[in-house]
C-alpha cells in the first residue's frame, strides 16, 4: 500500500483531467506520523482555481493496522468561471472516489466527511441503513461492504460527520457483510416510509436495486 500512496499522491500532484476541469494536490504535508499524508485537493478550470476538500492518507502498519484514506471540509459549491460547481453527486465526487477505492487494499477504509451532503445527512439521520445511503451506495457499488456513521454533533477534534466504508479483507468477511446488509435493507423495506419526500423514494429505489442484485448474484445463499 505504501508504493500505491505514494503513486497515488505523485498523481495528485499531476492532476486528474475530468472534463474541463482539473483536481490536483495544490499542497501536501505530512501528518501525525510519517505514514500519515495530508494533501489540500483544489479544482481548476482554466486559469482560475479554488480549494475543493482535503485528504488525510494513512498507509497503513502491519499487521494491526490497515491502510485508510479520509476526504474532508468538501466545498459543494464552488465558483469558477462564473460557474457554480457542485461537488456532491456529481463527475467530480465519482471520479475522486473512485481513485481512492482503487488503491485502498482489502481491510481497508474510506472515510467521507458528509454534513454538507444533504441527502446522505437525511437519510443517516433518520436511522437508513448507510448502504442505501447517496453516499453509501456509492461506496458499496465500489466494494466497500461494511459501514460505519461516525456522527459527532459536538464537533471538535473529531471533526464532522463521516460515513466509514471497509472493504473486506476476504470472502468470509465479505460473505458476512453481505448478509448483514441483506438483512438491515429487509428490515428497511419492512417499515412503513411514511414520509414521501424524494430522499426516501430514492433510499427505497436504492434498496430495492440492492436486494435484486444480491438475488440475482445469489449471494446470500
Amino acid at each position: 500500500m505504501k508504493e500505491m500512496l505514494e503513486e497515488a499522491v505523485k498523481k495528485m500532484l499531476d492532476g486528474i483531467s475530468v472534463d474541463s476541469f482539473k483536481i490536483y494536490a495544490k499542497k501536501i504535508s505530512k501528518g501525525r506520523s510519517e505514514r500519515e499524508v495530508n494533501l489540500e485537493i483544489y479544482l481548476q478550470k482554466d486559469k482560475e482555481e479554488g480549494s475543493l476538500l482535503y485528504i488525510k492518507a494513512f498507509n497503513g502498519l502491519r499487521p494491526h493496522y490497515k491502510p485508510w484514506v479520509e476526504l474532508f471540509n468538501i466545498n459543494n459549491h464552488l465558483t469558477l468561471k462564473g460557474e457554480v460547481v457542485e461537488y456532491f453527486d456529481s463527475i467530480l465526487e465519482d471520479n475522486l472516489l473512485n481513485f481512492f477505492s482503487g488503491i485502498i487494499v482489502p481491510g481497508g477504509k474510506i472515510y467521507v466527511e458528509y454534513y454538507q451532503d444533504k441527502e446522505t445527512l437525511y437519510g443517516l439521520s433518520r436511522g437508513f441503513p448507510p448502504v442505501v445511503s447517496r453516499l453509501g451506495y456509492k461506496l458499496f457499488a465500489m466494494g466497500f461492504t461494511w459501514f460505519k456513521d461516525w456522527y459527532f454533533p459536538e464537533g471538535w477534534m473529531e471533526g464532522g460527520a463521516k460515513l466509514q466504508g471497509e472493504k473486506p479483507v476476504d470472502r468470509k468477511a465479505k460473505n458476512r457483510h453481505i448478509r448483514n446488509i441483506h438483512d438491515e435493507i429487509s428490515l428497511f423495506l419492512g417499515k412503513d416510509q411514511a414520509d414521501n419526500k424524494t430522499y426516501v423514494t430514492r433510499a427505497v429505489k436504492r434498496a430495492r436495486e440492492i436486494l435484486i442484485k444480491l438475488e440475482v448474484q445469489k449471494i446470500v445463499w
